[in-house]
């Protein structure tokens, strides 16, 4: 479906796909108030400068939608005011600003570099998830305007106290002073873990009692444990071994019965490894759980 119109009040989208096979679908300075979109195909669209106040995005495909892009004229970035995310993938949250917005059991499997969020507040798991403060330069933002526009990552007043956090991390100088967070994060911070960037991984790698430590979260949270990688410290390197483990599904298990297979597979490789202080070992999950 395509969207001629600047403005869309009260409207209900439900099934729809504004997909393009690929090529991508531009948003510009459009503005939704009251809009429901319920299980919609929104990838391979990217939101220019568009304002979405009071939505509702419920299910649906959106882990290839840009959903903060600006204008190349007056710069404008995309605004979410008072908008409700409901089991989405999200994937690709560029420079937009999310004001008193609710994010209910989304899936936030990524790097959020320059997305603002103030007076949000998360429900449900989030895992493998990282935000990104003011610390990050330009070049991360893809191009310098994009940089001078965005907030640069801020988190006011968000409440996380309704959240299972796993494997999330806060980094380059983001303000947690008035983030809420559930009463496990003050221990949970705590984990030792070391950032897989630098081999060009998204994630993390633990020392073994605290890869237990993750693994038992995963459980807690019925997120199945693929396999994962060994990796090992050298002279303050991190770097891969030729070691690994993993755990397909049986078609007769249920999905319970999967994530605690997983689960014992996992926790009987990393505690049988030699215990040495250089080893450490990362995951791999279902996204799709």
């Amino acid at each position: 479906m395509k969207l001629t119109d600047r403005r869309y009040n009260n409207q209900v989208f439900k099934n729809t796909s504004f997909s393009n096979s690929g090529i991508e679908v531009w948003w510009t300075k459009k503005k939704f108030n009251g809009c429901q979109f319920v299980n919609c195909d929104f990838n391979d669209v990217v939101v220019r400068g568009c304002l979405f106040k009071d939505c509702v995005f419920q299910s649906g495909k959106m882990q290839h939608t840009l959903l903060g892009a600006r204008t190349s004229v007056l710069l404008r970035k995309s605004i979410y005011i008072g908008c409700t995310f409901e089991r989405v993938k999200l994937r690709s949250l560029g420079i937009a600003d999310f004001i008193g917005c609710t994010f209910i059991d989304c899936d936030f499997k990524t790097a959020f570099i320059a997305a603002s969020f103030a007076k949000c507040k998360f429900i449900g798991k989030i895992y493998g998830c990282v935000f990104c403060g003011p610390n990050y330069d330009s070049y991360f933002y893809g191009d310098k305007l994009s940089y001078w526009v965005s907030n640069k990552g801020r988190l006011n007043d968000v409440d996380f106290s309704e959240s299972i956090l796993t494997d999330v991390d806060f980094r380059g100088g983001i303000d947690l002073s008035t983030v809420l967070f559930p009463d496990s994060y003050l221990s949970d911070k705590l984990i030792i873990k070391y950032s897989l960037e630098p081999l060009g991984v998204h994630g993390f790698a633990y020392p073994q009692k605290e890869a237990l430590k993750i693994a038992n979260g995963y459980f807690n949270s019925n997120i199945p444990i693929l396999g994962g990688d060994v990796y090992k410290m050298e002279n303050g390197r991190i770097t891969l071994t030729l070691d690994s483990w993993y755990c397909d599904r049986i078609s007769s298990e249920s999905p319970s019965e999967y994530v605690r297979r997983c689960y014992l597979v996992t926790t009987d490789y990393v505690s049988k490894y030699p215990n040495n202080a250089n080893f450490l070992f990362g995951f791999v999950v279902d996204a799709q759980s």
